[in-house]
């Protein structure tokens, strides 16, 4: 049986590559001389404390061959036309296997598409336990990389817990209303979402080019009638249409829909933004639903003729949003925090009363995914004991 080190390494000039093979010749790993000169972990090549590259790519040949190559003990030595020495722990090489290597989970997360049946499946978290436990941290990301939507239970009836949250993670998105900001409905609102009225099933800010991942709704004060929450997975929505309707499918993900918002709560401002209803990563994967009928804008920069049929497929898409075995409806208590990732979880509300003595009090903040995935990194890689590579 091959053991983990191999013993004898071979100059393949035909594949310009180091092979480094077992006694019983079974291939440890395949290594392109380039890509060996490259990753140099010498301090000339690579700085120790800050983990980065001082080889740039002006000062490398991709023709380079080394001159000797071999193997002591636990380690793969190279030495180069110019003199210059490079030492591969085989501990090292053992973990790059280029097309081979293990895929980070965090990068490539099981999505798991949901209707109807979620309303009493929705993972829930308790805020304590996000707070002070990586494991819960860690589990409340995940599921809403994989589902989309959780709920967390027993928050501080007050502002500012949605903050406790995003500095357990890192920080929260900075938006023109601040890092927080406060669904309370007034008089004279300059934004829908600070009246007491219904709000259709939409995504976040598509205003924005690059908009908030993960919202967050924190239940502070709850009205005494309606402000119920609903509750729709876009890509569930999308995945079906594909296979009911490609001509819809194919408008819905190639056409883009301008929406806009302007206003002078906190200061004056004025976004605009275009991008198709369905947007799809170069492998077809979904990558973010962008629909919020409330700041649609009136112009639509499209030939005329293709009006019809694109405010025709909206329609199409709109109708499979509410279809009873697509959307879940809950009611928030107070002390609640319902989390979702906006750019594919679409949420709306119903209508509600307010009164002299009852007012519906909503905190609300967004995280990114980069500082979302970067904090479960680091907490996997405490709680298996890896090594980042």
């Amino acid at each position: 049986m091959a053991t983990f080190r191999p013993t004898r390494v071979e100059l393949d000039y035909p594949s310009r590559s180091c092979l480094l093979q077992h006694d019983d010749d079974k291939l440890f790993g395949t290594y392109p001389y380039v890509w060996l000169r490259d990753n140099c972990r010498c301090d000339k090549c690579f700085h120790p404390s800050s983990r980065g590259r001082r080889v740039l790519m002006v000062d490398l040949d991709p023709d380079i061959i080394p001159d000797v190559a071999e193997i002591d003990d636990q380690t793969l030595n190279i030495r180069w036309p110019d003199g210059h020495l490079s030492q591969f722990p085989l501990s090292w090489l053992k973990e790059m296997q280029f097309s081979n290597m293990r895929e980070d989970p965090v990068s490539t997360p099981v999505r798991q598409f949901w209707g109807n049946e979620m309303h009493h499946k929705i993972p829930t978290f308790s805020f304590a336990d996000i707070l002070h436990n990586d494991k819960n941290l860690h589990d409340w990301i995940e599921a809403l990389q994989v589902h989309g939507l959780a709920l967390i239970k027993d928050a501080p009836h007050k502002e500012g817990a949605v903050l406790e949250i995003g500095k357990r993670i890192s920080n929260l998105k900075m938006i023109s209303f601040g890092e927080t900001f406060q669904v309370l409905s007034k008089f004279e609102a300059s934004n829908l979402f600070c009246t007491n009225a219904k709000l259709g099933l939409h995504t976040d800010l598509p205003y924005f080019a690059y908009s908030p991942n993960i919202q967050m709704l924190h239940c502070i004060k709850q009205a005494s009638k309606g402000g119920e929450n609903q509750f729709c997975d876009g890509y569930k929505v999308a995945e079906d249409i594909k296979h009911i309707d490609p001509e819809v499918f194919r408008i819905l993900t190639t056409i883009p829909v301008d929406f806009r918002e302007w206003g002078t709560d906190y200061k004056e401002y004025h976004y605009k933004h275009r991008s198709p209803i369905i947007q799809l990563l170069p492998n077809g994967r979904f990558k973010a639903i962008s629909y919020n009928d409330q700041v649609r804008a009136p112009y639509i920069q499209i030939p005329v003729q293709d009006v019809y049929k694109v405010y025709r497929a909206i329609k199409i898409f709109n109708t499979e949003l509410y279809k009873h075995e697509n959307k879940i409806e809950i009611k928030m208590v107070e002390g609640d925090i319902v989390s979702f990732a906006n750019q594919r979880v679409l949420h709306g509300r119903s209508s509600f009363t307010v009164t002299e003595t009852n007012e519906r009090h909503l905190e609300c903040a967004y995280i990114d995914w980069d500082e979302a995935c970067c904090r479960m990194r680091v907490i996997r890689e405490k709680m298996l004991n890896q090594k980042p590579l």
